[in-house]
This record gives structure tokens, C-alpha cells and sequence, in this order.
């Protein structure tokens, strides 16, 4: 672990202040990023634009608190609506910062810092319309507001934007408080200020204004037509060559959470929807991705404290009407996903009990126990058609959350009738489901979008990739995958056969897992690796000591190690996840990401009695794997016995739960996970030992 501490000598050598040193790490592992990753890869200079970057300089943001696309109408917002018609490019943003729902004062503050940043006051206690006026060039109680940054997890620098243009000498122009306090520099001065876009000078390469706040209880058609004859001010005075980016600096005031509206024209523009290596998921972007757009507008380099990516296009939008019905319907769709989520997980959970346990009372008393095995057929399919349900578009129907739950539900039934008559029934449906995420990793998850499993662009934090419930998902079923091959292939071909293909099957899941462009999951690595490991150990029949288990760690932390700094390597607007820890750790900043995620995890004990019963078990199945013959029930030594890889598949399932908790901010969620999505195929396995008994 000491990696990842940041005291180890892969660290020592990065940070060296010796030229030579680093000049030949940088070559050897560039060499290497050059023959693995895509063409993305490939150096750049700093502050030279994106690929399909859209933004160019001069660059004029103008910020509106909550607008959305909800408003976007040819009467409430006439000049948006032009410029969505005229050929504007156009995205769903993300705006929430510390709080939820965050203030526009929020928003501008994260701007200024580049990352997540927090109004002072709690936001049920004052005005959440409140900017702080500008007198004598000065954000007025600028020293408060750098205060209370001190208190956030995400430590964001005020002032970073402005100060990051004016070391570099770009003329920046604030118009409103707002804007003042977005282009602000350290000490919260602003060099050049006017209250308005009609007394305002035009002559700078940035210029940020702020348009003002659209609040709900507070005739929200007057301010947002204010709004909106602000931005068409600003298309007529903005120099003819200036790109305008007209954006929802914060959501709707006094409502819930949504998405803000992101509109852009100018010179590099033309029917777009926009996208950013942040997220990676065309139509989305994120506030944060603002300040980088900025910077790489005017040829600066991107401070390592930012956290976003240029804006750039992905792709030909449809007409004005499709493209704000289809982007405001984003907003709908990820708040009936995170309606949906909890209850997956947490149903999911306690069927597969209710089903284990209706197995177990079933023999017991000597009855068919067909149904029952049927039943945890279809839970062990439901996480596969958790993904499979976005073909159906099911946001698009008419009640859409019973399309998702029917679309799910009747897709694992479905999913659970074909594979009944199929041998090998558990390896099969494993495998397809390995198959399929593998497959949606390499083609840039789409499948995730519409999940209840994926991610939350109106929440933030993860937009691509694997995220902690995937990685579950994946790491479970590629270890089942892997244990049925490995019993097919001994029988035919050998042991050493056998443990070779579990090992070529835990580098595949490891490469999608873990690689930046396809999965991007750093803390999935630390557990499918020693996985893996311990699952050939048991294959090839050796034993598993005290030295195995340290190689094993230490393979696993080499692992993700050389795939984060192959990362690194890439340019800052392409990074992953995995990059950007690297360069936090260069920087010293990488021990505040370990314990910012510590702390997730720990909350996670605080979230109720399900993830303590979960921990219990955890604590359980570990001792288990300790001392199997003095802790686990006679009816597992018997099953252990007669299925030759029972035991390597449960040691590896445990080794993922127990890792997993560990290395990941979801915690005991993942111990949770892990046992809903192991506990059907796992109990099929487990009671066909009972009927190849009863027939033997």
C-alpha cells in the first residue's frame, strides 16, 4: 500500500528533482502509453486545445443561475431560442457542487476554485439568490468565503481562475457579482468589473457576465425574459468573432435537482452536442468543465487543481425542438434511475434471502424445489437485464418506471427460461454477462445510461466507466465465469490447462476493469486481482500462505500502478480517474482523495441495520475462509466437496467483498452488492450438488 500513500519508490522516482531520472521513467513509460492506449494519448503541449475543441478566443461566458431546459421556449426565452435555431451547440450540465441543491453562489464559487466549492452560509438558513456585491474592485467578504473552503472535502483554491489568467497577462472582464467572483483573483480583486453588459468593455479575451437568477417563487417569466434580453445585449456588443457560452450556473432555486441548459456559438460551432473528457457521455458536461474551456480557449495551462476538461463536439444534434426535449429529458430520466436504485440494490438483497432461504426449507422438508431454483435463476439474471432494459428506451414510455421495472423484470423471467435448458447453466449466463459489460466498456458504456446500476449525471462523480455497482457485477460473474471454465477444461484437458485459462480470463476482466478508456476503475483492480490470484492457487491445488497472500497484494497494487501512470501519461484533458490520482500524488495532494474516500466508506455504516447485517456477514465469511472446518456448516463441506472449485469461486467472491469495501467510497455497500449478485448463482451451484447426489 505504500503506492498508494505516496511513500513508495515508484513515487520517490516520479517526483525526483533528478533530470535525468525523469527523463528516463517519462520515455520508457511513454514508450509504453504509445503502444497501449488510443490515439488520445499521444502528448500535448500545455494549453493547446482539445481535439473537436468548439471554444476559441475570445471567449464570453455568460452565466444564468438555474436555467434549465425546461425553459427554453420560443416565447419565455426568445434569444436562447434563436440561438438554439440558428445552430448553437447545446448540452445538459451538471451543476452540483458541495450542497445539495447548491446556491448560484455555489456555482460561481466553483468556477473561481475550478472544483467544488461551497457557500458559507447553511442553505436553508438565508438567501440563496445572495452574490456578494464588488466595492472598490473587491468582492466584498472574499476572506469569509475562502474560509469556509476549508471545511470541504474537495479543499478548492477561490481565486484560481483569475489568478491563473493574470499570471499569464489574458486580459479577463467581469460583468455582475456573480462574474466578479468567478474571475477573482487569491486575495478576491477583480481588475477589471462593470455592473453592467451595456457599460462593459468588450476588448478582453475573456469576458464572464452574470445574467442573473431565474427563482421560482419569485415570477421566474419576468427574471428569465431579463435573462434573456441579457444574453441577446451580450451577442450584439461581444466581438464578431467571440464565442458565447450561455450556461445555468446553478439549478433552479427553491426546486429540486436538474440539469442546467449549455448553450455555445461562435466561430468553431455548428449543430453540435457537446461533450468533455470529464464525462465522455455525448449531450453532458459538467460546471466544472467551464474553467478548463476557459483556459485552454486562451492557450493557458490547465492548473493540476482543476478537475474538469474543454468542451468539445460529439456529434450532429437534431432540430431545436428534439434537442431541448431530448436533454431536458435527462434530468427525468436520472431522477427516476436514482429513485429506482436503492430499491434494486436493497430488493435485490433481501429476495435473494427470502429465495435461499425458501431453497433451504424446501429440502428440508423434502419437497420440488424447481420453483425456488427457478426464482434464483431469474435474481441472477435481473443485474444482466438492469443494464439490457436501456435497448427498450423505457424513459419513453408512457409510465416510464413501470416500463423499467417490467422491462427488468420480464427480461430476467425471459433470460431465466432460456438458460434452464442450457448445461452449465451458471457458467452460461456469467459468461454472457461478462461479455456484455465487457463489450459496453469497449464501446463507451451506453448501456449504463439508462441503468439503475450506472451512473448519475444529475449527482456527479462518475460518468464513464465502471462505477462501484459495475465493477461488483463484473468481478462476481467473470469469477464464476472463470471457476466453470476451469471445472469444464480440467476434465478434458488438465489442471495446468485449467488454472491457465483462469488466469487469461482474470487479465481480461483486469484490462476491462481498470483501463482508462474502457472501465477506468482504480479500486476494482485491488480486489480482482487477488481474486484471481487465490482462484488459480486453487485450481492448481496449492496452498494459500502468508507469503502468497502479500505476492498477491503487491501484484495487485503493481497492476493498477503501471495501468494509473500509463495514464498519467496522457494529456491532462484525457486523463481517467486514474491519471489524475497520479498527478494528485505528485502534487501531495493524493492523501486527501485516500482519505476523503476513507470517509465515504466509513458513512457508510451510518446508512442502516441492511449494511451492518451486511458487515456481519462479511466478518462471517471471512472467518470461513480462515477456518473453514471449524466455522462453516456441514452442509458447505459437503457441497465443497463434491464441486471441485466451489471453494476457490467462494474464497474469490469473499476476497472482492472484503477488498472492495475496503479500497472503494462505497464501503459495506459493496459487501452488500457483492452478496446479492453471488448468492443465486452461488445457491444454484450449491443445490445441484444436492440432486447429483441424490442421483449418484
Amino acid at each position: 500500500m505504500s503506492w498508494v500513500t505516496g511513500e513508495g519508490n515508484l513515487t520517490h522516482l516520479l517526483t525526483s528533482r533528478q533530470p535525468i531520472v525523469k527523463r528516463m521513467l517519462a520515455r520508457i513509460l511513454a514508450a509504453a502509453a504509445a503502444l497501449c492506449l488510443p490515439a488520445t494519448a499521444a502528448a500535448a503541449d500545455p494549453g493547446s486545445a482539445a481535439p473537436g475543441a468548439v471554444v476559441t478566443a475570445p471567449v464570453v461566458v455568460v452565466g444564468i443561475a438555474g436555467l434549465t431546459w425546461d425553459n427554453l421556449t420560443e416565447d419565455g426565452s426568445p434569444t436562447l431560442w434563436r440561438m438554439l435555431g440558428d445552430g448553437a451547440d447545446a448540452a445538459a450540465m451538471t451543476v452540483r457542487t458541495v450542497h445539495s441543491p447548491p446556491c448560484p453562489l455555489d456555482g460561481w464559487l466553483s468556477l473561481s476554485a475550478g472544483r467544488a466549492a461551497t457557500d458559507p452560509q447553511p442553505h436553508r438558513e438565508h438567501d440563496c439568490t445572495a452574490i456578494p456585491p464588488v466595492a472598490g474592485g473587491t468582492v466584498d467578504g472574499w476572506a469569509g468565503l475562502v474560509t469556509a473552503q476549508h471545511a470541504s472535502v474537495y479543499d478548492p483554491t477561490l481565486g484560481l481562475l483569475g489568478t491563473t489568467l493574470a499570471d499569464s497577462n489574458v486580459c479577463a472582464t467581469a460583468v455582475g457579482p456573480g462574474a466578479a467572483v468567478a474571475l477573482a483573483d487569491w486575495q478576491g480583486r477583480v481588475a477589471r468589473y462593470y455592473d453592467t453588459a451595456r457599460t462593459a468593455r468588450w476588448d478582453c479575451p475573456v469576458t464572464v457576465v452574470d445574467a442573473g437568477v431565474l427563482d421560482r417563487r419569485r415570477d421566474p417569466g419576468r427574471a428569465l425574459r431579463q435573462a434573456d434580453d441579457t444574453v441577446r445585449e451580450v451577442l450584439e456588443r461581444a466581438p464578431s468573432d467571440a464565442t458565447v457560452i450561455v450556461l445555468g450556473v446553478s439549478q433552479p432555486v427553491h426546486s429540486t435537482l436538474a440539469m442546467s441548459a449549455v448553450l455555445v456559438t461562435g466561430p468553431g460551432t455548428g449543430d453540435q452536442l457537446l461533450t468533455a473528457q470529464s464525462t465522455r457521455w455525448p449531450g453532458i458536461v459538467r460546471l466544472l468543465d467551464i474553467p478548463s474551456t476557459i483556459v485552454g480557449a486562451v492557450g493557458v495551462a490547465e492548473p493540476n487543481d482543476f478537475t474538469g476538461a474543454p468542451l468539445i463536439a460529439a456529434g450532429h444534434r437534431p432540430s431545436a425542438e428534439e434537442t431541448a426535449r431530448k436533454l431536458g429529458d435527462v434530468t427525468q430520466r436520472d431522477r427516476d434511475l436514482r429513485r429506482s436504485s436503492g430499491w434494486f440494490v436493497n430488493g435485490l438483497a433481501a429476495a435473494v434471502l427470502l429465495a435461499i432461504g425458501a431453497l433451504a426449507l424446501l429440502r428440508r422438508s423434502g419437497r420440488d424445489t424447481r420453483a425456488a431454483e427457478f426464482g434464483l435463476l431469474v435474481l441472477a439474471a435481473l443485474p444482466l437485464c438492469s443494464y439490457l432494459v436501456r435497448l427498450i428506451q423505457w424513459w419513453r414510455w408512457p409510465v416510464p418506471l413501470v416500463a423499467l421495472w417490467l422491462g427488468m423484470l420480464l427480461g430476467a423471467v425471459a433470460t431465466a427460461l432460456v438458460l434452464r435448458r442450457l448445461p452449465r447453466t451458471v457458467t452460461v449466463l456469467s459468461g454472457v454477462t461478462v461479455a456484455v459489460l465487457a463489450l459496453d466498456a469497449v464501446t463507451g458504456t451506453v448501456l449504463h445510461h439508462g441503468s439503475p446500476l450506472g451512473p448519475s449525471p444529475l449527482s456527479g462523480g462518475r460518468y464513464y466507466g465502471f462505477g462501484n455497482t459495475t465493477f461488483v457485477v463484473f468481478a462476481v460473474h467473470a469469477v464464476i465465469f472463470a471457476a466453470g471454465v476451469a471445472r469444464w477444461l480440467r476434465t478434458r484437458s488438465g489442471t495446468s490447462v485449467a488454472a491457465g485459462a483462469v488466469a487469461a480470463i482474470g487479465v481480461v476482466t483486469v484490462a476491462v476493469d481498470a483501463w482508462p478508456t474502457w472501465g477506468a476503475d482504480v479500486g476494482g483492480g485491488f480486489a480482482i486481482v487477488p481474486a484471481f490470484v487465490l482462484l488459480t492457487l486453487d485450481v492448481l491445488g496449492r496452498r494459500i500462505g502468508i507469503v502468497r497472500l502479500l505476492l498477491t497484494g503487491a501484484a495487485a497494487v503493481a497492476a493498477v500502478a503501471l495501468i494509473s501512470v500509463l495514464d498519467w501519461l496522457r494529456p491532462a484533458t484525457s486523463r481517467s480517474h486514474a491519471g489524475r490520482f497520479v498527478e494528485d500524488l505528485l502534487h501531495g495532494d493524493g492523501f486527501d482523495v485516500v482519505t476523503r474516500k476513507a470517509g465515504y466508506a466509513i458513512g457508510s455504516l451510518s446508512a442502516g441495520p441492511h449494511l451492518w447485517l451486511a458487515g456481519a456477514l462479511l466478518l462471517y465469511l471471512i472467518a470461513v475462509v480462515v477456518a473453514r472446518r471449524q466455522v462453516a456448516p456441514a452442509w458447505f463441506e459437503r457441497a465443497v466437496a463434491r464441486k471441485r472449485y466451489l471453494w476457490g469461486c467462494f474464497v474469490a467472491v469473499v476476497t472482492i467483498a472484503a477488498i472492495g469495501s475496503a479500497a472503494n467510497d462505497y464501503g459495506l455497500r459493496i459487501a452488500l452488492l457483492t452478496f446479492a449478485v453471488a448468492g443465486p448463482p452461488l445457491a444454484l451451484t450449491i443445490a445441484r450438488t444436492w440432486t447429483d447426489h441424490r442421483r449418484g
